[in-house]
């Protein structure tokens, strides 16, 4: 699923009712391209929807990660941070400033065929996460 028709499609399938904060939420998680906690998507979505709620947000986070359009990777300072990007790659997570870069590699790709010929499962999302310090954190050491 990656429109905003296949959302409410969804949504409608399953009872949810469909509301313009939902909508608003989708469309704001798949704008982003770092690697939003659910106070950054919120405070993105408050600015369309002043009236929003919190637990509005959480919600619809849950069923975003349910249907595959997002991907919970960590948490950093007890917040949960999600993952917008799903095709294989790396996370490179920074212990220093907390910043998490993307990192494109075929071998993700091979490696996710490999782990699927060899179980015999479907991989739905995987994340291969690496941690350690950024270039510019790396140089203040």
């Amino acid at each position: 699923m990656s429109s905003l028709q296949e959302f409410i499609d969804y949504l409608r399938s399953r009872g949810y009712k469909v509301t313009p904060q939902r909508l608003e939420i989708f469309k704001t998680v798949k704008s982003m391209r770092n690697h939003p906690n659910v106070y950054m998507i919120y405070q993105e979505v408050k600015k369309k929807n002043p009236t929003i709620s919190p637990a509005t947000v959480y919600k619809t986070l849950e069923v975003l990660e349910r249907v595959g359009e997002i991907q919970a990777v960590c948490q950093i300072d007890g917040k949960t941070v999600y993952d917008t990007k799903l095709s294989p790659h790396i996370n490179i997570h920074c212990l220093k400033c907390h910043k998490i870069k993307d990192v494109e590699s075929d071998l993700v790709e091979r490696l996710v065929k490999e782990v699927q010929i060899k179980s015999g499962a479907r991989i739905v999302s995987q994340s291969i996460n690496f941690f350690g310090y950024c270039s510019k954190c790396a140089d203040e050491k």
